[in-house]
């Protein structure tokens, strides 16, 4: 009968409240949990009965039943925090971890994130968070996503160009007292194979280059004006310390690698003629002394000159040899190499930073050279687009990984699974995959942690408007119970 219906429509009441109570209950708890999407719990009606009344058919309803429990995916405010390993998402989008001993992939919007004792970037339950490996030379990703593992060390680089730029003194008088020569035995070059200064070159500058063991190498060139050609020629010679030229060369020419001039025109810039720059001599790759250098042996096409140093000991000698290192020389000018046929320099165009022959005293204006010792981690780094660069104790900043993102077409359908992860299920749809800022995801913030969704005045309203609502089923309860005891009495 009705009053019977009545007792269980206040019972499907009370149920749904207290479900609901326990929504409020989980948020209002995870009000300060990191990347915590609040949930909110809707009801719907059950399906009413029909009745016979005087206008006919009509329906008397038979109270409610929960319809859903969904997380409301707004985007959190964000907590500064000192861990450049701390992470947020602005935007669509999940963090991807991996459990290493299952293999199964879990999302998550909480990005505090620390390396463990192998250099895996890994959540505070050990999960390994999933990235791309990267080319650190031309800082894109290489593979596919994969456990990201932070290197402790930078291994060593070899230098592979120099660059000097040096002004010439346009007032000296050349040549040197004696012309600008080399004698890797000691004569006229001091104990360490350098030439005594003042006395067979007008300047030098020296340069720190590193071999592939990372082992520091002195490079030196030496400039001399030659007085038996115009005004703005200069002999330079290349050499390094012929105590660690390891070519076999046992002869003078010890620790040489390249001998030629450079011409400068009026305005006291290089020239810009094809033989403004000239090579009379070359260590070959053989490591023999060459005084008849091709240009294909001392140029390379990127239109730099090139000469070759054997810093550690000469195996088999050639261009195969691992020992044989090749080095770009800048001088503050680049050819233009036309590969028609033989090679041939066509002209010099000079760059931003230049050699330069001005009334002014000798120096350096700029030098620099891309090898690299070993080094330690120093500390990390985070763009917006999520690649992780390591900063090195030998001053190389290495682009390391970029992270994996990934969003859902139902994000409300994921599972929760515990510790601020979520779970793919078949009505969340497989992930859309991608680096930071493509495919619709989000862009990421480093030294950051999103905080929770949960609005604590929000919910003390709804726990007051829940409680009424628990209180009026309860009253509809008793209420009924009284009307059927009223029935029951009377038969009395």
């Amino acid at each position: 009968m009705a009053l019977t219906s009545s007792l269980y429509s206040g019972v499907n009441g009370l149920i749904n409240m207290g479900t609901a109570m326990q929504v409020i209950g989980d948020n209002i708890s995870n009000v300060s949990t990191t990347g915590f999407k609040a949930a909110r719990a809707t009801f719907q009606d059950i399906m009413a009965q029909s009745v016979n009344t005087a206008r006919g058919g009509s329906q008397v309803g038979r109270g409610s039943a929960m319809a859903d429990v969904a997380p409301i995916f707004t985007q959190g405010s964000f907590q500064s925090t000192s861990s450049p390993t701390d992470l947020a998402i602005a935007g669509n989008g999940f963090f991807v971890v991996k459990n290493s001993d299952t293999n199964n992939a879990y999302y998550t919007r909480a990005g505090q994130f620390r390396t463990d004792q192998y250099g895996y970037l890994v959540n505070p339950a050990g999960l390994r968070v999933q990235g791309w490996k990267m080319d650190p030379d031309k800082a894109q990703i290489v593979g596919a996503p994969t456990d990201i593992q932070i290197e402790s060390t930078s291994p060593p680089v070899a230098t592979k160009k120099i660059t000097a730029a040096v002004n010439l003194d346009s007032t000296t008088t050349g040549p040197s007292p004696s012309p600008l020569a080399w004698d890797g035995s000691g004569t006229p070059a001091d104990s360490n194979g350098k030439m005594v200064q003042g006395t067979n070159y007008q300047y030098s500058t020296s340069i720190n280059v590193y071999d592939s063991l990372g082992n520091t190498h002195t490079v030196t060139i030496y400039f001399d004006k030659d007085s038996t050609s115009a005004n703005g020629v200069w002999d330079f010679l290349v050499a390094m310390n012929p105590n660690e030229d390891q070519s076999g060369d046992t002869s003078a020419t010890r620790g040489e690698l390249m001998k030629g001039t450079i011409t400068f025109n009026a305005q006291g810039s290089l020239d810009s003629s094809s033989t403004s720059v000239t090579i009379t001599g070359l260590r070959d790759n053989t490591g023999a002394w060459n005084t008849g250098p091709t240009i294909d042996q001392y140029m390379d096409t990127d239109g730099y000159l090139n000469f070759n140093a054997y810093f550690l000991p000469k195996t088999t000698g050639g261009p195969t040899d691992p020992a044989l290192q090749t080095v770009d020389l800048d001088l503050g000018a680049q050819a233009t190499v036309t590969t028609t046929g033989s090679p041939t320099i066509t002209n010099w165009n000079t760059e931003a930073v230049t050699s330069t022959q001005y009334a002014a005293r000798s120096s350096t204006i700029f030098y620099d050279q891309n090898g690299f010792a070993s080094g330690f981690l120093d500390s990390l780094s985070v763009d917006n687009d999520g690649k992780i660069s390591g900063s090195y104790s030998n001053g190389r900043i290495i682009p390391l990984d970029q992270l994996e993102l990934a969003r859902f077409n139902s994000e409300t359908d994921l599972s929760k699974a515990g510790g601020n992860l979520w779970q793919q299920t078949s009505a969340s749809g497989a992930p859309i995959t991608g680096p930071p800022n493509t495919n619709g995801l989000g862009s990421v913030t480093a030294n950051a942690l999103e905080q929770s969704t949960v609005d604590i005045g929000t919910e003390f309203v709804n726990l007051i408007t829940t409680e009424r609502a628990f209180q009026a089923n309860s009253k509809l309860i008793t209420t009924t119970d009284q009307m059927l005891s009223d029935l029951i009495a009377m038969k009395q």
